[in-house]
């Protein structure tokens, strides 16, 4: 599962009032019922532009879980709440999409509405995709159609109810939601209109590094600004030069996006390291840079909490010297330290003094974003989970703990990892946060807020009840 899609399925208990407030309203009517408009059958030049806009928008990763079937769907998308499922958006008329006309993708995309009238959920992104031309649209639905239609019924949804009735997301849509696409400011450059488009529309870079609001919609305030998603964190990519991205280079952003590794900067793991491997190595030049200048365009948010940027903290250690000898180097749970653990398990891939080795496969931990995030949430889903990201030239892989190495020994390890390599104000880290990030990241306040929006809720209809009945006996003749 993708981080970008996981948090944004998620609603508060506001959007579900609001939503049973306005259960009547039929959300998205208009464009239910548009005219069909003339069918122009797809040309090579539009399936290859589609393919190339299904991979920006990284399709694959929500509608994919066997390799062997892309796009059939049947991947299970964790929530607080429940289970989504992607569905099968290949071309089968039985279980995918091969009955839906132009207007129906486009309504999907733009409104947010499936084929039969139904609200889709928001952890597929039409939020964002609703900024897409519908020239670009039509263009990743002929690339879709031109694929094999593949037969694999989608799992039912395992939300509890009210959550399983897809009326209250008009509640949502109605805190989160601004349907229309994407006017190029003609006082910007092309290339700037162009980063707006991929960053907020096609390649939906906001639904990971953009804070959520009450509704967890967009906090449009704090755009880019960094958010957390299921035990990781979307880091802050405003331009910033201590909590964003201002002392990164143009050509280091690129090549970042572009391949997931700035030696000295970052390794991209998690939700980040599927992007890469999905999409954005797959972007032209032209189209990162766009990126990168639209990116660098945005407000600058700082955490005044930030001392220096998260890469510019740590050194090279020389202890592990100190320990050969001394005590049992284990990968298991005869190891009791540190050092011991590191010597261990991590000493042979990132070398003793931890820094790494030459071109990077291997980052070091010093002058590492993760190390030296003051939050250690992504730094313990690495060691829990490992990492994998496919490139164009190289598969990198680091395995992961979490069936090795004990809370406590990965605390002990992430604990020495830190003060070794890393930031010197993060909190020292303890075997509860790390069973917390074991079991998918802290929970989500929702889940608390969620039995006081069904009781406002209730009370609101109670209420409304209340004043019609009383409406009517006053009309009643005495």
């Amino acid at each position: 599962m993708t981080a970008r899609s996981q948090l944004s399925l998620w609603f508060g208990g506001a959007a579900l009032v609001a939503g049973m407030m306005h259960a009547a309203i039929a959300a998205d009517a208009a464009g239910t019922g548009a005219a069909a408009a003339p069918i122009t059958p797809p040309n090579a030049d539009q399936i290859k532009r589609g393919e190339y806009l299904a991979k920006a928008a990284d399709c694959i990763a929500c509608h994919t879980v066997d390799k062997a079937k892309p796009f059939a769907g049947g991947y299970p998308l964790a929530t607080p709440f429940g289970t989504i499922y992607g569905p099968n958006i290949t071309p089968d008329k039985e279980t995918g999409i091969g009955n839906w006309s132009d207007e129906d993708f486009i309504r999907a995309l733009h409104n947010g509405v499936d084929d039969e009238g139904q609200n889709l959920y928001p952890a597929f992104p039409y939020a964002s995709f609703t900024k897409l031309s519908r020239d670009d649209v039509l263009a990743i639905k002929a690339y879709l159609f031109s694929l094999p239609a593949i037969s694999q019924q989608t799992p039912e949804n395992k939300l509890p109810f009210p959550l399983n009735q897809r009326w209250i997301l008009s509640g949502w849509k109605l805190f989160n939601f601004t349907p229309g696409e994407w006017k190029a400011d003609p006082a910007k450059s092309a290339e700037w209109n162009r980063g707006v488009y991929l960053a907020e529309g096609l390649a939906h870079c906001q639904e990971c590094h953009t804070p959520r609001n009450l509704t967890m919609g967009i906090d449009g305030k704090r755009a880019f600004g960094g958010a957390q998603l299921g035990g990781w964190t979307a880091f802050n990519i405003t331009p910033d030069p201590v909590s964003g991205v201002g002392g990164w280079k143009d050509e280091e952003l690129m090549q970042y996006l572009k391949t997931g590794l700035v030696p000295g900067k970052a390794s991209a793991a998690g939700g980040m390291a599927e992007a890469i491997e999905h999409s954005l190595q797959y972007l032209s030049d032209d189209d990162l840079k766009s990126i990168v200048t639209y990116v660098r365009s945005v407000p600058a948010i700082n955490d005044v909490a930030d001392k220096k940027p998260r890469y510019a903290w740590g050194q090279a250690a020389d202890d592990d010297a100190d320990i050969r000898g001394v005590a049992a180097v284990s990968v298991s749970s005869n190891a009791s330290g540190g050092a011991e653990l590191f010597s261990g398990n991590c000493a042979s891939c990132h070398s003793a003094s931890g820094s790494g080795v030459v071109g990077g496969y291997y980052p070091s931990l010093f002058s590492n974003s993760v190390v030296g995030a003051r939050d250690p949430g992504n730094l313990l889903m690495v060691i829990l989970h490992g990492v994998q990201r496919g490139g164009a030239k190289e598969e990198t892989f680091m395995p992961g703990f979490a069936d090795h190495l004990s809370d406590g020994q990965i605390a002990m390890l992430a604990n020495y990892v830190v003060k070794q390599y890393g930031n010197a104000d993060t909190p020292a880290i303890t075997p509860e946060q790390v069973k917390v990030q074991r079991q998918g990241g802290p929970a989500s306040p929702l889940l608390t807020l969620m039995p006081v929006g069904l009781a406002a809720a209730a009370l609101i209809v109670v209420f409304i009840l209340f004043s019609l009945f009383r409406r009517i006996g006053r009309r009643r003749p005495k």
